[in-house]
C-alpha cells in the first residue's frame, strides 16, 4: 500500500545520524541479540550489521493461504535485494528508502530440536538433525519511507529461526512469513487493504 498524505513541518527528520554517533552492535552470542540487531540493522540501513546476521545457509519464504509460493531466496539474493546489485545496475532497499522503521513483536519463542527435523533430501533449508535452533514468532511492522509522506507499510506475522556458527554466533537460518489474511494467490488485490505483505515487496 502505497502511503500519501500532506507534509508535516514538525515531523521529525527522516535522515539517519551518522554512523560515527551510533554506538557499535552488540554481537550475537544469542539467539535474542540478532533480533534486536535485526531491528537495528532496518532502522539504522546497517548494511554490515545485517549481512553479519544473515547465515550462509539462510532461506526466505512466503506463501499465501493456498500454500503456493510468492518468493524465496538465499543470502546472495537476499543481500542483493536489501543492498543493490553488487555490479551497481540497481539498488537495493537500504538505498531507496530513506528512512526504515522496524518493529517487532514477538508472541512465541521455541526450540526446535534437531532429532525432530531430518533432512527430507539433500540441501532440505528445513533439516537440521544435528542442530538444535531457536526460533521466534511475532508479529513485524514495518514502515519505509522515500519522502516524509511516500513510502510503504508491512504488518505481518513472520518467524525466524536461528542457528549457531562455529564462531560461537548465532544468525538467522530461516524467515518465513505467514500469509495474509485474504491472500488466496490471486494477487495483490486479495491482499487486505492495510498492508503489503514483505514477500511481494521484495518480489
Amino acid at each position: 500500500l502505497y502511503v500519501a498524505g500532506c507534509s508535516n513541518p514538525f515531523a521529525p527528520s527522516t535522515s539517519r545520524p551518522p554512523d560515527d554517533e551510533r554506538p557499535p552492535a552488540v554481537a550475537a552470542t544469542t539467539a535474542a541479540v540478532v533480533m534486536t540487531n535485526l531491528q537495528r540493522a532496518f532502522n539504522e540501513g546497517d548494511e554490515v550489521l545485517y549481512e553479519s546476521i544473515i547465515d550462509d545457509r539462510f532461506w526466505f519464504t512466503e506463501t499465501d493461504c493456498q500454500g503456493e509460493l510468492i518468493l524465496a531466496n538465499g543470502k546472495e539474493d537476499e543481500l542483493d535485494l536489501m543492498f543493490g546489485a553488487r555490479d551497481g545496475s540497481s539498488p537495493g532497499v537500504f538505498d531507496i528508502y530513506r528512512q526504515i522503521e522496524w518493529n517487532f513483536t514477538q508472541s512465541r519463542r521455541d526450540t526446535e530440536p534437531g532429532r525432530d527435523f531430518p533432512a527430507a533430501f539433500e540441501g532440505d533449508p528445513d533439516g537440521h538433525p544435528d542442530e538444535d535452533w531457536e526460533v521466534f514468532r511475532g508479529r513485524v511492522e514495518i514502515l519505509l519511507l522515500e519522502a516524509e509522506d511516500q513510502g510503504f507499510r508491512i504488518d505481518q506475522v513472520m518467524n525466524f529461526k536461528m542457528r549457531k556458527g562455529d564462531d560461537d554466533l548465532w544468525r538467522i537460518v530461516r524467515w518465513i512469513d505467514d500469509p495474509l489474511a485474504g491472500d488466496c494467490g490471486d494477487g495483490v488485490g486479495r491482499l487486505a487493504a492495510e498492508a503489503t505483505s514483505w514477500g511481494r515487496f521484495k518480489a
